[in-house]
C-alpha cells in the first residue's frame, strides 16, 4: 500500500512550527552561551577542576573539558610543508538476519591511498571478511548488530595500522565517524574483548606516530554546551544530574558555526564521559570543531583526535590543513574527498549480499547438503523487490 500522503500533509504545519520554535530556542541559548564562553577565557585550569569535580559526583556525566588551548580561541590553518600519506577507511556490513535462507555476515573494507608527492598514484584498497559460524553466533543465538559493527570498526583501525606499518614517513588515518565506540550496553563477551582489540590497535597507532582521527560530519553534540551549562554561576551550584542540560536544545555546532571562522577551527577539548575512560593514556579521547564552510555559510564538523594527537600541535596542524584540503576537492559540497572515495569502496550493496547468498547456497550443495529457505516473512518482503542492504 502506498503512503497515506494525506495523513503526512494534515501533521506538516504542526512539524513545521516544532521546527521552527526549536530553532529559536537555540539561538536564543546561543546567545547565552557565547556570553559564557568568552566570560571563561584564561580560566582552564579552574574550569577543568570544576567539570572533574562534577565527574566524581556523577559517573555518568557526559561533557567537553578544557586543555591547553583557550576555550575561547579559534585557530587557523597552518600552510603543509611536508610530504605525506593519507589512508581514509570506511566498512559496511552485512548483519546475519535470521529470516534470511542462510544467515551469515560480511566485513568489507574499503581504503582510499593518496601520497601528497604524487610520486604513486592513488590506490583502491579492499578487505573483505565472510564470517565464520562461531563469529556470529553465541549462546544466544545470533549476535547482535552492535557486535559486527564493532568488529568493523576494529577492523577499520587494524587495516590502517597494518598499512601505516609498511609506510615510511608522515602517515594520516582518516576514518568516518567518531573515535569513541559505543558498546553493546549488555557488555557481552564478545564486545569487551573486541573492545579490548580496539585499544591495542590505538596504540600501535601511536607507537606508529600516525596522525589519527575521527571525522563527524553534521555532527548534532553537545559537549561544549553541556561544559558550559556545568560552568554557568547562574545555575545552581548544587550537585545536579540535569545541571549541563541548562543550555538545551543548543548544539555545538550551532554555537560554534559563527564563532569559527571559514577554515579554521576551536580549541581542543577532552571528552568527559562513561566510556572515554575506557581509554587510557596516550588514546584518551579529544576533539575540536572545524568550520568546513564559507563566508555566509558555515559547515562544522567535529574532529576526534587520540591524546598522542592532541599533544602534538604540528601534528593537529597538518591534520587540520590536510582535512581543509580534502574537503575543498568536492566543490560546494565540504566533505574529505578520500572519506567519500573509501566510503564507494567499501559500499556492499543487496546485489552483492544477493551473490554472496548463492556462492553459500552452490557451496552446500557441492558438499551433498540442501540450502534451506528463508523465512515465510523474507520471502513475502523478497516479492516487492529490495535495492540495498540494511
Amino acid at each position: 500500500m502506498p503512503l497515506d500522503y494525506t495523513a503526512i500533509q494534515s501533521r506538516l504545519q504542526h512539524l513545521a512550527s516544532q521546527i521552527n520554535a526549536r530553532q529559536n530556542a537555540e539561538a536564543e541559548k546561543a546567545g547565552r552561551a557565547a556570553i559564557l564562553l568568552d566570560s571563561l577565557a584564561g580560566q582552564n585550569e579552574s574550569s577543568r577542576e570544576a567539570i572533574l569535580a562534577a565527574a566524581a559526583l556523577n559517573s555518568n556525566l557526559r561533557s567537553a573539558v578544557p586543555t591547553d588551548e583557550d576555550i575561547a580561541d579559534v585557530f587557523s590553518a597552518p600552510a603543509i610543508s611536508q610530504d605525506y600519506t593519507l589512508l581514509a577507511a570506511d566498512g559496511s556490513q552485512v548483519n546475519p538476519n535470521r529470516h534470511d535462507s542462510i544467515p551469515f555476515g560480511v566485513i568489507n573494507i574499503g581504503v582510499f591511498r593518496v601520497d601528497s608527492s604524487m610520486q604513486t598514484p592513488p590506490r583502491e584498497i579492499v578487505e573483505t571478511q565472510l564470517l565464520n559460524l562461531e563469529e556470529i553466533t553465541n549462546e544466544y543465538g545470533l549476535v547482535g548488530e552492535e557486535v559486527i559493527a564493532l568488529r568493523r570498526d576494529l577492523r577499520e583501525r587494524r587495516k590502517l595500522a597494518e598499512l601505516a606499518r609498511e609506510i615510511g614517513g608522515t602517515v594520516l588515518a582518516l576514518t568516518d565517524g567518531p573515535l569513541e565506540l559505543f558498546r553493546d550496553p549488555k557488555g557481552s563477551p564478545e564486545t569487551q574483548n573486541e573492545f579490548e582489540q580496539y585499544i591495542e590497535v590505538l596504540h600501535e597507532l601511536a607507537a606508529l606516530g600516525t596522525v589519527t582521527g575521527g571525522y563527524v560530519d553534521r555532527p548534532g553534540s553537545d559537549l561544549v554546551v553541556r561544559m558550559l551549562g556545568l560552568l554557568d554561576p547562574a545555575v545552581s551550584q548544587e550537585p545536579n544530574p540535569e545541571k549541563g542540560r541548562s543550555l538545551a536544545p543548543l548544539t555545538d555546532a550551532f554555537l560554534f558555526r559563527d564563532r569559527i571562522p571559514p577554515q579554521a577551527r576551536s580549541a581542543i577539548f577532552g571528552i568527559q564521559s562513561p566510556s572515554a575512560r575506557s581509554y587510557p593514556d596516550e588514546t584518551a579521547l579529544h576533539f575540536f570543531y572545524l568550520n568546513t564552510g564559507s563566508p555566509g555559510k558555515p559547515s562544522l564538523a567535529r574532529v576526534e583526535i587520540p591524546e598522542w594527537v592532541a599533544v602534538d600541535k604540528d601534528r593537529v596542524g597538518l591534520l587540520h590543513a590536510v582535512l581543509l584540503e580534502q574537503c575543498g576537492l568536492l566543490g560546494g559540497m565540504p566533505y574529505p574527498y578520500s572519506l567519500h572515495r573509501s566510503h564507494e569502496i567499501a559500499l556492499v550493496t543487496m546485489l552483492d549480499k544477493a551473490q554472496i547468498e548463492q556462492m553459500i547456497s552452490r557451496e552446500m550443495i557441492s558438499q551433498g547438503m540442501n540450502p534451506p529457505a528463508p523465512s515465510n516473512k523474507q520471502f513475502t518482503k523478497n516479492l516487492a523487490g529490495r535495492t540495498r542492504n540494511r
